[in-house]
């Protein structure tokens, strides 16, 4: 790989982190009863935090293909992101419950953890990646919820 698809892979990687950022906050303000305290810097470091944590991963273990699956990672949650805009705009012009809010939100991670998992598999990296990459996003439902 030449330097200018790393450059590019990385400029999408930021790209990526901050739409996935801003679309979460606005889903977040979709469900107050949940999230009652979020606000757009929680939601960044979250989204980055996830590059931080992934990447140490890939660093200390596999020692390899860093950038490229960082860039299938973030390509998963951009994915996600962009699934959750139509939700978002129908939220606010009808009244849906908190319950089907959120099983349409889990509906949308069980989409991308299959998504994850395929590409761990097609990159030939160990499936360990998409249990860490789960366990991540668990550790941060009470920084999220509180």
């Amino acid at each position: 790989m030449n330097l200018a698809q790393i450059t590019y892979q990385w400029m999408y990687i930021i790209i990526a982190t901050v739409i996935s950022t801003v679309v979460l906050f606005y889903y977040a303000k979709a469900l107050p009863e949940l999230i009652p305290n979020d606000n757009l810097t929680k939601e960044m470091i979250m989204c980055s935090g996830q590059l931080l944590w992934q990447g140490s991963i890939i660093l200390i273990f596999i020692k390899r293909k860093l950038h490229t699956y960082l860039y299938n990672m973030i390509t998963v949650s951009l994915f996600g992101s962009l699934a959750l805009i139509p939700m978002i705009f129908l939220f606010q012009k009808e009244s849906i419950s908190i319950e089907i809010r959120i099983i349409l939100f889990l509906l949308v991670v069980l989409l991308m953890i299959i998504e994850h998992a395929r590409r761990v598999k097609k990159l030939a990296l160990p499936s360990y990646l998409t249990i860490t990459w789960i366990t991540y996003r668990i550790l941060w439902l009470p920084i999220l919820l509180f």
